[in-house]
Protein backbone atom coordinates (compact mmCIF):
# COMPACT_ATOMS: atom_id res chain seq x y z
CA UNK A 1 0.00 0.00 0.00
CA UNK A 2 2.72 2.47 0.84
CA UNK A 3 4.18 1.78 -2.77
CA UNK A 4 0.54 2.41 -4.50
CA UNK A 5 0.85 5.56 -2.09
CA UNK A 6 4.01 6.43 -3.30
CA UNK A 7 3.39 6.03 -7.21
CA UNK A 8 0.34 7.71 -7.03
CA UNK A 9 2.23 10.53 -5.42
CA UNK A 10 3.77 11.57 -9.00
CA UNK A 11 0.75 13.54 -9.66
CA UNK A 12 2.43 16.59 -7.26
CA UNK A 13 4.87 16.96 -9.94
CA UNK A 14 2.41 16.84 -12.83
CA UNK A 15 2.63 13.19 -13.39
CA UNK A 16 -0.90 11.11 -12.04
CA UNK A 17 -1.00 7.89 -12.95
CA UNK A 18 -3.94 5.34 -13.19
CA UNK A 19 -3.82 2.98 -10.16
CA UNK A 20 -4.08 -0.72 -12.23
CA UNK A 21 -1.02 1.06 -14.33
CA UNK A 22 0.62 2.04 -11.39
CA UNK A 23 0.09 -1.68 -10.34
CA UNK A 24 1.48 -2.68 -13.54
CA UNK A 25 5.07 -0.86 -13.49
CA UNK A 26 5.19 -1.69 -10.11
CA UNK A 27 4.80 -5.54 -10.10
CA UNK A 28 5.27 -6.46 -13.65
CA UNK A 29 1.57 -7.12 -14.62
CA UNK A 30 1.65 -5.35 -18.04
CA UNK A 31 3.03 -7.46 -21.50
CA UNK A 32 4.15 -5.17 -24.39
CA UNK A 33 1.36 -5.21 -27.17
CA UNK A 34 2.50 -7.19 -30.22
CA UNK A 35 2.43 -5.43 -33.38
CA UNK A 36 -0.45 -6.76 -35.56
CA UNK A 37 1.66 -5.76 -39.09
CA UNK A 38 4.29 -6.99 -38.00
CA UNK A 39 5.98 -10.39 -39.97
CA UNK A 40 8.43 -13.29 -39.41
CA UNK A 41 10.02 -16.03 -41.08
CA UNK A 42 8.75 -19.56 -40.55
CA UNK A 43 9.73 -23.08 -42.11
CA UNK A 44 12.09 -22.70 -44.91
CA UNK A 45 13.50 -26.21 -47.15
CA UNK A 46 13.96 -27.01 -50.71
CA UNK A 47 11.69 -27.96 -53.09
CA UNK A 48 13.23 -28.77 -56.32
CA UNK A 49 15.05 -25.80 -57.78
CA UNK A 50 13.22 -23.70 -55.50
CA UNK A 51 12.99 -22.34 -51.86
CA UNK A 52 9.94 -23.10 -50.16
CA UNK A 53 9.80 -20.56 -47.11
CA UNK A 54 6.27 -19.86 -45.09
CA UNK A 55 5.56 -15.93 -43.85
CA UNK A 56 3.31 -15.87 -40.45
CA UNK A 57 1.86 -12.61 -38.67
CA UNK A 58 3.94 -12.69 -35.44
CA UNK A 59 0.68 -11.58 -33.32
CA UNK A 60 -1.33 -14.80 -35.28
CA UNK A 61 1.50 -17.63 -36.05
CA UNK A 62 -0.92 -20.44 -36.77
CA UNK A 63 -3.34 -18.10 -38.82
CA UNK A 64 -3.16 -17.54 -42.55
CA UNK A 65 -3.91 -13.88 -43.32
CA UNK A 66 -3.82 -12.05 -46.50
CA UNK A 67 0.03 -10.93 -46.88
CA UNK A 68 1.37 -7.78 -47.63
CA UNK A 69 3.76 -7.35 -51.21
CA UNK A 70 7.29 -8.74 -50.20
CA UNK A 71 10.21 -9.38 -53.01
CA UNK A 72 13.05 -11.66 -52.71
CA UNK A 73 16.98 -10.15 -52.88
CA UNK A 74 20.35 -13.37 -52.94
CA UNK A 75 22.26 -11.93 -50.92
CA UNK A 76 24.90 -14.63 -51.36
CA UNK A 77 24.63 -14.46 -55.05
CA UNK A 78 27.61 -14.13 -57.17
CA UNK A 79 25.26 -12.64 -60.39
CA UNK A 80 23.57 -9.68 -59.68
CA UNK A 81 19.47 -10.36 -59.48
CA UNK A 82 17.33 -7.53 -58.62
CA UNK A 83 14.43 -8.57 -56.04
CA UNK A 84 12.26 -10.25 -57.02
CA UNK A 85 8.50 -9.93 -55.96
CA UNK A 86 7.08 -13.40 -53.97
CA UNK A 87 3.55 -14.85 -54.93
CA UNK A 88 2.31 -16.65 -51.88
CA UNK A 89 -0.33 -19.20 -51.57
CA UNK A 90 -2.91 -19.56 -49.39
CA UNK A 91 -1.05 -20.95 -46.98
CA UNK A 92 1.37 -18.16 -46.53
CA UNK A 93 3.84 -19.92 -48.27
CA UNK A 94 5.88 -18.82 -51.47
CA UNK A 95 8.24 -20.46 -53.53
CA UNK A 96 11.54 -18.25 -54.16
CA UNK A 97 13.97 -19.12 -57.03
CA UNK A 98 17.14 -17.89 -58.25
CA UNK A 99 18.95 -19.99 -60.75
CA UNK A 100 22.73 -19.59 -58.93
CA UNK A 101 21.15 -20.54 -54.93
CA UNK A 102 21.44 -24.35 -55.67
CA UNK A 103 25.08 -24.25 -56.34
CA UNK A 104 25.81 -21.78 -53.22
CA UNK A 105 26.18 -24.03 -49.76
CA UNK A 106 24.23 -21.31 -47.88
CA UNK A 107 21.83 -18.91 -50.05
CA UNK A 108 21.30 -15.92 -47.62
CA UNK A 109 17.53 -14.13 -48.66
CA UNK A 110 16.23 -11.06 -47.61
CA UNK A 111 13.00 -10.53 -47.43
CA UNK A 112 11.20 -7.11 -47.37
CA UNK A 113 7.70 -5.54 -47.53
CA UNK A 114 4.85 -3.95 -44.97
CA UNK A 115 6.01 -5.24 -41.71
CA UNK A 116 8.95 -7.11 -42.92
CA UNK A 117 12.66 -7.07 -43.60
CA UNK A 118 14.54 -9.65 -42.26
CA UNK A 119 16.97 -12.37 -44.06
CA UNK A 120 17.04 -16.02 -43.62
CA UNK A 121 19.78 -18.39 -44.74
CA UNK A 122 18.77 -21.72 -46.38
CA UNK A 123 21.48 -24.64 -46.07
CA UNK A 124 21.86 -27.34 -48.92
CA UNK A 125 19.77 -30.48 -48.76
CA UNK A 126 20.39 -33.06 -46.24
CA UNK A 127 22.65 -36.23 -47.47
CA UNK A 128 19.25 -38.45 -48.84
CA UNK A 129 17.93 -35.44 -50.53
CA UNK A 130 21.31 -34.43 -52.02
CA UNK A 131 22.07 -37.79 -53.13
CA UNK A 132 18.61 -37.67 -55.49
CA UNK A 133 18.67 -33.90 -56.38
CA UNK A 134 22.16 -34.02 -57.63
CA UNK A 135 22.01 -38.13 -59.10
CA UNK A 136 25.32 -38.73 -57.21
CA UNK A 137 26.12 -42.14 -57.92
CA UNK A 138 28.45 -42.74 -54.56
CA UNK A 139 26.58 -42.51 -51.50
CA UNK A 140 26.69 -39.84 -48.69
CA UNK A 141 26.97 -40.91 -45.42
CA UNK A 142 26.81 -37.77 -42.79
CA UNK A 143 26.95 -34.29 -42.63
CA UNK A 144 29.77 -31.67 -41.03
CA UNK A 145 29.62 -28.10 -39.91
CA UNK A 146 32.44 -25.47 -40.73
CA UNK A 147 33.97 -23.58 -37.94
CA UNK A 148 36.15 -21.64 -38.99
CA UNK A 149 37.34 -20.27 -42.78
CA UNK A 150 38.38 -23.65 -45.01
CA UNK A 151 39.87 -24.28 -47.89
CA UNK A 152 37.96 -26.69 -50.30
CA UNK A 153 40.84 -29.32 -51.97
CA UNK A 154 41.04 -30.84 -55.14
CA UNK A 155 43.02 -33.86 -53.26
CA UNK A 156 44.66 -34.52 -50.17
CA UNK A 157 48.38 -32.73 -51.28
CA UNK A 158 46.67 -29.83 -50.45
CA UNK A 159 48.10 -28.30 -53.80
CA UNK A 160 45.29 -27.20 -55.29
CA UNK A 161 42.50 -25.37 -53.83
CA UNK A 162 39.32 -25.50 -55.92
CA UNK A 163 37.01 -22.99 -53.74
CA UNK A 164 36.20 -22.24 -49.95
CA UNK A 165 33.45 -22.61 -46.98
CA UNK A 166 32.93 -20.40 -44.25
CA UNK A 167 31.64 -20.06 -40.79
CA UNK A 168 28.16 -21.61 -40.22
CA UNK A 169 28.68 -23.84 -43.92
CA UNK A 170 27.47 -27.24 -43.73
CA UNK A 171 28.67 -29.78 -46.11
CA UNK A 172 27.62 -33.43 -46.73
CA UNK A 173 30.05 -35.86 -46.71
CA UNK A 174 31.19 -39.20 -49.00
CA UNK A 175 33.52 -40.63 -46.09
CA UNK A 176 35.86 -39.94 -43.16
CA UNK A 177 39.78 -39.89 -43.17
CA UNK A 178 42.13 -39.17 -40.29
CA UNK A 179 42.82 -35.86 -41.65
CA UNK A 180 40.22 -35.31 -44.17
CA UNK A 181 36.48 -35.50 -45.06
CA UNK A 182 35.79 -35.88 -48.60
CA UNK A 183 32.77 -33.77 -49.11
CA UNK A 184 30.42 -32.65 -52.05
CA UNK A 185 30.18 -29.30 -53.11
CA UNK A 186 26.93 -28.47 -54.96
CA UNK A 187 28.91 -26.86 -57.75
CA UNK A 188 31.34 -29.43 -58.34
CA UNK A 189 30.92 -33.22 -59.82
CA UNK A 190 33.95 -34.38 -58.01
CA UNK A 191 34.39 -34.86 -54.03
CA UNK A 192 36.45 -32.24 -52.29
CA UNK A 193 38.71 -32.56 -49.73
CA UNK A 194 38.00 -30.23 -46.37
CA UNK A 195 40.61 -30.87 -43.28
CA UNK A 196 39.02 -32.39 -40.69
CA UNK A 197 40.52 -29.23 -38.27
CA UNK A 198 38.27 -26.90 -39.83
CA UNK A 199 34.97 -28.48 -39.01
CA UNK A 200 33.08 -30.40 -36.87
CA UNK A 201 30.95 -34.07 -37.60
CA UNK A 202 27.34 -33.33 -36.77
CA UNK A 203 25.89 -37.15 -38.02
Amino acid sequence: MVLIASALSFGSCGLLLHPGIAADLLFGTGAPAVNPNEYHIGAHEWIGDSISVRVYRTSEPAAHPSLPKMTAECQSCNLTHPPEQIQFYPDGTAHIYFPEARQLLSARLNLKGDGIDTTFIQKQRVPHEAMLYFHLSQPLIGRVLVHQFAPLYFDSTQDSIVTSADVGDELNIYSEHSEFYLVHHPNFPAPLYLFKGNAVRLY
